[in-house]
């Protein structure tokens, strides 16, 4: 009878170099996803804090019985101009528009969507993910995806 010869194990320094490696990788895989995961968390609730707080300011505006129309615009372009990435679109129930920021006509769809209304009467704030084929693309077929968080308000 012809019998292997037994392999002798990793040494004792190479195998606890290597768990302690293992760990120490996962700990910092853990770490990075919690810390990413946490910015988006804040950076979301941050928006929404703005949102509900641009959506309040333009009400107490337009509900103003005292100012002309044209002093209403005036304080809403100053309101806004103090927020960056915002993009505001006012209609009148005919869908005609009474005011558009610079990015507001990019909008247009979101008022079209079908749960628009619903939306506006909750008065809360949503995701709209926009597709955007505009441009080349270096990787073919790929196409940009943008999201927004909207409040709509009636």
């Amino acid at each position: 009878m012809h019998s292997k010869p037994s392999r002798r194990p990793f040494s004792l320094a190479l195998r606890l170099t290597f768990f302690i490696s293992l760990s120490t990788i996962l700990a910092f895989i853990a770490f990075t996803w919690f810390m990413l995961h946490s910015v988006e968390n804040h950076f979301a609730e941050q928006d929404v804090s703005d949102l509900q707080q641009i959506s309040t300011t333009l009400n107490r505006i337009l509900q103003s019985p005292v100012d002309p129309d044209d002093k209403k615009i005036s304080k809403i372009k100053e309101s806004i101009a103090s927020y960056r990435n915002v993009a505001l679109l006012l209609l009148n129930p005919r869908g005609e528009v009474l005011f558009s920021s610079a990015q507001g006509a990019a909008l247009r769809p979101a008022v079209n969507s079908a749960d628009f209304s619903e939306h506006s009467r909750a008065r809360d704030v949503f995701l709209w993910t926009v597709e955007d084929p505009a441009g080349p693309m270096d990787t073919g077929s790929e196409m940009k995806m943008e999201t927004y968080r909207i409040i709509a308000s009636s």
